[in-house]
């Protein structure tokens, strides 16, 4: 099966994967607050699907790799979106401090690279080949401007609202979580990362 498999595929089940390591990390944040986590885990699991941990050559479907793909992407997004809001709707726990799991997490992606002379875009480019943002063929990103110390480009439509729509929840949310990901994953670069409610952002150093 691996033959029909190629780079991009595993690429994007990577992706998903970093995914549900951020949703187990809010999890056992959330077992340590005292909140039923099961009950909550059950209810999300049963109506938008379970995990899928196994290597990508064992489960994936080879009749239509892209659209097994796509629905893990789905899974993992609403199920997130699912989670993220009960807690902090139904369950007294601030955003900010699940934005702290997304900056540690960020922090800890970029120190297992290592350190190295990175460019704004050699940035972006890291950035997006761990963060989801649906499936290539979306090009949701679209560059504006780039030098040696910006790299500017703007989010052309938002593929995650659906998900937070979904459980009635906030995308501003998503992307409280998205932000403190990207700054923790720069956190030692020299470079910050900005975005505005229009979707335009920047990598900048400084």
């Amino acid at each position: 099966m691996s033959a029909f498999l190629g780079k991009i595929h595993y690429l994007l089940y990577n992706k998903i994967q970093l995914n549900e390591d951020l949703l187990e990390s809010i999890l056992s944040f959330a077992e340590g607050r005292d909140i039923p986590v099961e009950e909550i885990k059950a209810g999300a699991y049963r109506k938008y699907g379970y995990p899928e941990r196994r290597a990508l050559e064992e489960v994936i479907d080879q009749g239509n790799i892209h659209g097994w793909l796509q629905m893990k992407i789905s899974s993992v997004e609403v199920r997130t979106a699912a989670i993220v809001t009960e807690l902090v709707d139904n369950r007294g726990t601030d955003i900010k401090d699940i934005a702290n799991i997304y900056y540690e997490n960020g922090k800890k992606t970029m120190d297992s690279i290592g350190t190295g002379n990175f460019s704004p875009k050699d940035l972006f480019n890291l950035i997006y080949s761990y963060m989801l943002e649906g499936m290539p063929c979306d090009r949701v990103n679209e560059v504006v401007s780039e030098d040696e110390n910006e790299f500017l480009w703007n989010t052309t439509t938002c593929i995650h609202r659906e998900y937070w729509d979904k459980v009635n929840g906030e995308v501003a949310n998503f992307h409280v979580l998205r932000y403190a990901w990207i700054n923790g994953f720069l956190s030692n670069t020299g470079y910050s990362y900005v975005r505005n409610e229009e979707g335009d952002n920047k990598i900048t150093r400084g």
